[in-house]
């Protein structure tokens, strides 16, 4: 579960905004790609397992899941595949480039001062 190792390393640039800020995050604002190969779930349990005892216990991580955007090159338009495929859905071509859907990333933090 590589998502534990995804939550301590979020939890540790947690902490440092934490102590920068001088104040304690209530809440996280993330955003992960449908083919970023993160489990938003498994995230999330993870994360609730790995802050407790620490002074992010208690804070809500919020997940925004981003669908996966390809362009086609034979056609030329944009689409959202659907996990595992990566295909067209206008024409069925296979020759797509991946456009947005494979980052996670950090959008924001809610702070009490």
């Amino acid at each position: 579960m590589h998502e534990l190792s995804i939550a301590q390393a979020l939890i540790e640039q947690l902490q440092a905004i934490a102590i920068k800020e001088r104040g304690k995050i209530t809440a996280i604002n993330v955003s992960i790609g449908s083919f970023s190969g993160v489990d938003a779930d498994a995230l999330d349990q993870a994360f609730t397992i790995a802050t407790e005892d620490t002074p992010l216990a208690g804070s809500k991580l919020k997940i925004n899941r981003i669908p996966a955007k390809t362009k086609c090159h034979s056609c030329n338009r944009e689409s959202c595949p659907e996990f595992p495929l990566f295909e067209c859905q206008y024409c069925g071509s296979m020759d797509c480039e991946m456009i947005s859907g494979r980052d996670m990333l950090l959008q924001s933090v809610e702070l009490e001062t």
